[in-house]
Parts: C-alpha cells; sequence; structure tokens
C-alpha cells in the first residue's frame, strides 16, 4: 500500500462511522425546520467565478480563497461562503419571483485557512436568505428558524447583536472608501482594536476619537452617541437613528421569545457585504467558539448588477455544530434496526420481501445470507442492530420466520404474515 496515496490533503478529512451520522442527522433536522418555517430549498455550484466573491467577500476570505485557471484560462475559485452565490442564482433565476423569496441550503465551502479545531479547509455550512424584506421581521425569521433548529438537536445558545452601518456612516463621513472601511472592520473583527485605532488616527484624530468611542458604548448610550455626533453624520442620521431602533426591536424580540441576547458593539463580522444588524451564535456548553451568524447585506443584489433587494440571512458551521455535540456527549437518535438472516438455500427473495415489509413500518433492515447463524448474530450485537429477522429453510417451507430481539435476548417464531404486527407490538413493549 503506497501511504500518499490514502493520505487527504490538509484541512479536509473523511466523515465515516458516527461523524457520518451526525453529520445527516444535522443535515436533515436542518432541512426539516427549515421547511416548517417556510424556505425553500436552494443548491448552487462549489466552482464558481472569482470575481463573484472578489467583489464583496472580505479582505480576509479573498487572501483564503482556493483560485486556479480552467483549460480555456478562465479564472475560477471553490466558493469560500454561500450568500454570494445565492445572489448570483437570484440575478439569474428568480427576480421575478413573488417577494420575499425565502431559501435554505446546505454545502461545502473552501478557504486555505489554518487547520485547528472546529477549523477545517473543506467546511459545511447550513443557511437561510430572505431576498426581498425590509422590515425586521426577515432578521427575525431567519434567527428565529435557526435557534428552534440548534433547540432541536440539543445545542442551548445565546446571541451576540452588533451593527456595522453606525461604522460605516461616520467613516465615509470622513473620507474612507469602501475598500478602507472594510480593512478597519476586518481588523476590528480579528480582535485588533488597536491596529484599526492607530490605523484610523494616521486618517484622521478626529475619526480615531469617534470609532474608540464607538467601541466602548453600551446599547444604551447608543441613541446618546447618535445626538452627541448628529451634526458630522448629517444625512445619515436619520438612517442610523433607523438602525439604532431595529436593533433594539431584534434584541428585544430575540429576549421575548425565549433567546439570550448581548449587544456587542466590537461584533462587525469578517464578510464585507454587511450593512446594517448583524449578529452570533454562541454555544452555552462545549466549546467557546463561534456557531453560526448573519446579518444584512441589502444592496448586494446591486453590486452585483441587478436592481437594489433589501436582504438578510446566516450561516451555521455544521462542522462545529458535531464537534459541539460530541462535546457535550450527545448521540443522534438511532432509527430501528434489523438484520435479515437467510440461511442455508432459503431463497434469498424471500428476504428483500422482508426488507420492503420493515420499510414500510420504518424500520431500516439489511440482508445478510451465511450457513453459520452464530457469525450472523454475531455482526448484528456489533452493528447495535435492535432486531435479527431469522429465516431458515424449515422456516421458510412452513412459512414461518424467527425474530430474535438483541437488546431482550428473547426469540419468538411466527406466520410470516404477522411480522408487521409482531414487531410494532414489540417495539411498543420496549
Amino acid at each position: 500500500m503506497k501511504k500518499e496515496l490514502i493520505q487527504t490533503p490538509r484541512g479536509v478529512r473523511d466523515l465515516i462511522g458516527i461523524d457520518a451520522q451526525l453529520h445527516e442527522y444535522l443535515v436533515d433536522k436542518f432541512k426539516k425546520i427549515s421547511m416548517l418555517n417556510g424556505f425553500k430549498p436552494i443548491n448552487t455550484p462549489i466552482i464558481e467565478f472569482f470575481k463573484l466573491f472578489e467583489a464583496k467577500s472580505g479582505e480576509e476570505i479573498k487572501k483564503s480563497m482556493y483560485v486556479f485557471k480552467d483549460k480555456a484560462g478562465r479564472l475560477l475559485a471553490l466558493r469560500p461562503e454561500v450568500t454570494a452565490s445565492i445572489v448570483r442564482a437570484y440575478l439569474k433565476h428568480m427576480q421575478g419571483w413573488t417577494k420575499p423569496i425565502r431559501l435554505y441550503y446546505v454545502g461545502q465551502c473552501f478557504r486555505y485557512e489554518e487547520p485547528q479545531r472546529g477549523r477545517y479547509r473543506e467546511f459545511w455550512q447550513a443557511g437561510l436568505e430572505i431576498i426581498g424584506e425590509k422590515n425586521i421581521n426577515a432578521d427575525l425569521s431567519v434567527a428565529f428558524t435557526a435557534s428552534k433548529y440548534l433547540e432541536e438537536i440539543g445545542i442551548k445558545h445565546y446571541y451576540i447583536v452588533g451593527n456595522v452601518a453606525i461604522y460605516r456612516a461616520v467613516m465615509s463621513k470622513y473620507g474612507l472608501s469602501i475598500e478602507e472601511q472594510d480593512h478597519v472592520l476586518h481588523l476590528i473583527d480579528k480582535k485588533m482594536i488597536d491596529e484599526a485605532l492607530n490605523y484610523l488616527k494616521q486618517k484622521n484624530e478626529e475619526l480615531y476619537e469617534i470609532i474608540n468611542e464607538l467601541l466602548k458604548t453600551p446599547l444604551s448610550k447608543l441613541e446618546n452617541f447618535l445626538e452627541q455626533y448628529r451634526e458630522i453624520l448629517e444625512d445619515k442620521y436619520d438612517q442610523l437613528k433607523e438602525e439604532l431602533n431595529k436593533l433594539n426591536i431584534f434584541i428585544n424580540n430575540l429576549r421575548e421569545l425565549g433567546f439570550n441576547a448581548i449587544y456587542d458593539p466590537s461584533l462587525v463580522r469578517g464578510l464585507a457585504y454587511y450593512t446594517g444588524l448583524i449578529f452570533e451564535y454562541k454555544a452555552t456548553k462545549g466549546l467557546d467558539i463561534s456557531i453560526g451568524g448573519g446579518g444584512r447585506y441589502d444592496g448586494l443584489t446591486e453590486i452585483y448588477g441587478g436592481t437594489y433587494e433589501y436582504s438578510t440571512g446566516l450561516a451555521l458551521g455544521l462542522d462545529r455544530l458535531m464537534l459541539i455535540m460530541k462535546e457535550i456527549s450527545y448521540n443522534p437518535p438511532k432509527p430501528i434496526s434489523a438484520l435479515i438472516i437467510i440461511l442455508g438455500n432459503t431463497p434469498i427473495t424471500i428476504g428483500y420481501k422482508i426488507q420492503e415489509k420493515l420499510s414500510s413500518i420504518g424500520i431500516s433492515s439489511w440482508i445478510y445470507t451465511t450457513n453459520k447463524l452464530r457469525k450472523a448474530l454475531s455482526i448484528a450485537n456489533k452493528e447495535n442492530i435492535d432486531f435479527a429477522i431469522i429465516i431458515g429453510e424449515k422456516e421458510y417451507r412452513q412459512e414461518k420466520i424467527s425474530i430474535k430481539d438483541l437488546q431482550a435476548k428473547e426469540q419468538i417464531t411466527i406466520n410470516n404474515k404477522m411480522l408487521e404486527k409482531t414487531l410494532l407490538d414489540l417495539l411498543l413493549n420496549k
């Protein structure tokens, strides 16, 4: 065996065994909760043109992208996140749809970052997007849906909430370009506060003082802050008053719905397309890491050449959710299972007819042919299977089936027509 042929590149991994089962469980639950909350599925390509992400993904993400040329010389990239692809798909296919458009997705993303616990170069995101709704209800809808999902999979969590609109309004008033604003927000997002403030100080002393004050201003004092700098903000003042109102409504509504929400003035998030309200999720138990987040990206459609649309969304990191669930020793519910054991020369087709019956009552099963019952039962026990359905040549001739409860260590023999009823009775008595 050649060792180099079985190695995976750094930062990617195989999902097998319990990890694969947990991943499928998380995906299935997310799809179910999303659909129950009025979202529809969308799948976009893993490969996109590089310029799609170059336009507005953010300083760090652009540096960490997997970028390559195809055989025709076109510059392509593996998607580092999904929202940009959703907006592109909206502009290409959905502009005539009734709004708001409510979408959910699950998919792989790629970033060339230093691998560490909870961070991979290939990672999975599950997300929600709403395009075409200005009202704070859209932000609450994506946040509430994700919270119900996290509750469903057993992860207690809280919100950290912020707003980038005030930062951008102040910086734009002092003449900073969008690129310069993105750089400052990138530094703040990485908690490199001193570096961000030094950069601003070199641009303008007064700007430095305002941003420094903003970073220390609690939610209860934000209105006073806006009043203090009303003359500087000028035409942005009314817009920021509205943003502050949305911020308060969002936090108060989350609390009313039973979720803990904390305002953090230094929360700005790394994606450059955020325009206003933003938030992150953190688990109350397990790893002290962000498990997801989102916010407003109004006008991203216009940057990509379409008409201006109000939009909001979020993404959850499935890999981090898996880590936390393993930290708190949470195991996904296992479906009832059976091993159908066909002994000797018993026709194998009887096994498939039984499997069809088991599927109809929601029991997972597979067929194993052997001459050695002990070996088959050993396999069933190692696989933690609930029931063994045993059909030997004698049982087949008599139209009978033996059912062995592998947990209770009890066995009965029945007429094969009674299989579904007998199993259902056994399950009810468990």
